[in-house]
């Protein structure tokens, strides 16, 4: 029987919640569910808790038949090449899924990223090469010479039962993604004070887990609306869908340039909620603007995030319009879809 390893952060002793674990996790599930040979996981956020970790982690890779890794940048700078020297020693395969968008800029270097010639060079050399975005894939063929790259999307379960809920007059807003202030939550609290000084009836709630470093700020600006705003906690992807529909639309004024696929925009688009988000590096990817949601400028954003909002506000029906596109728009995203990517490969 053929063995799978998937290497990643998976976070459950921990209880994080956050894209990276949900992405992997959702990986390890598909495997466990479709994959007819025998799936294990190791989690590097307990490798680093507990280096004992590291003997059973070497009998899975001396095991494996395939071993998917799922990293982020420190595991690509440290572990990668690591595994990729035992492949040759213990005849592996590697399969590297992508979290996030910035991997062109982290191989050639940017403002933020030393080059990392050695991690290019090991990349091109394993069996796949899975990048979230069309615009990365080519990306890499074009300035780096792939070809072993292919196009693996984050997927989600799909119920495709779920109809949005919230009938009411109130505008009902939610914000579900780590939170700092890098993610955007000031754009969101200048957004309530506009709500405030004009008396209108929208709420907002912030869902996700809160950044140690931002924390005494974000809960000191909640209380600052106690009528307006919302900190309803973590969500399990279990009831993210069924929690989501309640309300009418997604805020994602992402300050992360080189942001990927969000998971947060899939779950949006279960819900049939549109997003209105800034544009970053992918944004137009995934958000049809004017239709599945609205992107406004990355830079200085406010007014126009303001605004597009309040166009919202005073159209429901072209509100109810956009639901339903991004009720379409999320059969993109399906696990059979990643399935059918993935499978070839293992």
């Amino acid at each position: 029987m053929k063995k799978v390893l998937v290497l990643g952060a998976f976070g459950y002793f921990c209880n994080q919640l956050d894209g990276q674990t949900i992405k992997t996790r959702n990986v390890y599930n598909l495997l466990h569910e479709r994959y007819a040979g025998k799936v294990w996981r190791a989690d590097t956020l307990k490798l680093k808790k507990n280096p004992l970790l590291l003997l059973d982690l070497l009998w899975k890779l001396i095991k494996c038949n395939t071993l998917i890794i799922i990293p982020c940048l420190n595991n690509l700078t440290y572990i990668f090449p690591v595994v990729y020297y035992l492949s040759k020693i213990f005849g592996y395969e590697i399969i590297h899924i992508c979290i996030g968008g910035w991997q062109v800029e982290y191989f050639k270097g940017d403002e933020r990223f030393a080059s990392h010639p050695f991690q290019l060079s090991l990349s091109k050399k394993i069996k796949a090469f899975m990048p979230e975005m069309e615009k990365v894939d080519n990306d890499l063929k074009l300035e780096f010479g792939f070809n072993n790259t292919v196009v693996l999307t984050n997927f989600r379960e799909i119920d495709i039962s779920i109809v949005n809920r919230n009938n009411t007059r109130t505008l009902k807003l939610v914000f579900l993604s780590r939170i700092n202030k890098k993610k955007g939550y000031p754009t969101v609290f200048n957004f309530a004070q506009y709500v405030r000084e004009n008396g209108l009836d929208i709420t907002i709630t912030f869902y996700g887990m809160v950044e140690s470093d931002d924390k005494e700020d974000f809960m000191f600006c909640v209380s600052q609306f106690p009528d307006i705003v919302t900190y309803g906690g973590l969500l399990s992807q279990e009831i993210i869908s069924r929690t989501l529909v309640n309300y009418d639309l997604m805020l994602f004024p992402t300050r992360y340039y080189t942001e990927g696929l969000p998971g947060t925009i899939i779950d949006a688009y279960i819900a049939n909620l549109p997003v209105i988000a800034t544009e970053w590096k992918h944004a137009r990817e995934f958000i049809k603007d004017g239709e599945t949601g609205f992107i406004v400028r990355f830079d200085n954003c406010q007014k126009e995030f303001d605004a597009r909002i309040m166009e919202l506000y005073n159209n429901r029906k072209k509100l109810s319009v956009m639901k339903c596109n991004a009720k379409k728009e999320a059969l993109r995203f399906t696990e059979t879809n990643g399935w059918q990517v993935l499978s070839k490969y293992l």
